[in-house]
């Protein structure tokens, strides 16, 4: 018997000011109904809290059950919390065929249109971002705006020809 058999996954978001338990009163609206969690990732930003996370419900445990829990838990702690039942093809990861991993720095004076110009110029090429951190830090008088993108390149790719768009739009950009 398949381990995956009997079971039903679904994607859950949370998203509301930072403060201690969120975690804690999630993952325990979970536990009550019999769902494990496969996968989470969660971080704070300027207050703000965000998570997302995978779970699985054994046979006989409700979704609907579920949400409505959920739901009366982002109305108890004002956050916004959404469940999304997933299907086994929207848990496969996109694949770009034959890739390398690789790690993007930029880092500049903060002003609009950073992220866009960057994310437009990888997209262009298909160049699937699998992690980006981004945020203003102060290294020396000015503060400055890095952002860190794991990337991964699709081999044959001119890795030199990447590099000189990514100046370019770093030049065009200010």
């Amino acid at each position: 018997m398949n381990d995956e058999e009997g079971k039903v996954f679904v994607a859950v978001t949370v998203i509301g000011r930072d403060r201690p338990g969120i975690v804690a009163n999630v993952s325990g609206v979970l536990y009550r109904h019999r769902a494990s969690i496969e996968e989470l990732s969660q971080t704070a930003i300027r207050g703000q809290f965000a998570m997302i996370l995978i779970a699985s419900l054994r046979e006989g445990a409700s979704a609907q059950a579920l949400k409505s829990e959920l739901n009366d838990l982002s109305r108890d702690l004002d956050l916004d919390i959404d469940l999304r039942p997933l299907q086994p093809e929207d848990m496969i990861p996109y694949e770009a065929g034959r890739t390398e991993p690789f790690i993007i720095t930029a880092r500049g004076e903060d002003r609009p249109g950073l992220v866009f110009g960057i994310t437009e110029l990888l997209a262009e090429r298909g160049i699937n971002i699998t992690n980006l951190g981004a945020q203003v830090a102060r290294l020396g008088q000015e503060p400055e705006y890095i952002q860190v993108f794991e990337v991964d390149i699709p081999k044959g790719l001119d890795y030199g020809l990447l590099q000189e768009k990514l100046r370019q739009r770093g030049q065009e950009m200010g």
